[in-house]
């Protein structure tokens, strides 16, 4: 299945989809959303991950030990 999704601006009241020569459906469902301004997503995003819980540095050297002990190991050892 082919999905198209698009972000357009809004002319006049109408969209306008060009479909690409191998989407060859003779119907299709077509769903139109309201979207906040990319600024304000883009806000929202950066906000998420400010927000997001950080590592201390005790807990990123004990996931490097991990990652750097887990990289010796070989698949024919098991």
């Amino acid at each position: 299945m082919i999905a198209i999704r698009q972000i357009q601006t809004v002319t006049s009241g109408a969209v306008t989809v060009t479909l690409p020569p191998e989407f060859d459906a003779k119907q299709v469902e077509i769903i139109i959303l309201p979207i906040d301004d990319v600024q304000a997503g883009a806000q929202q995003l950066q906000d998420l991950l400010l927000a997001a819980p950080t590592l201390t540095d005790d807990e990123l050297q004990d996931f490097d030990n991990v990652r750097e002990w887990m990289s010796q190991w070989n698949v024919n050892d098991f």
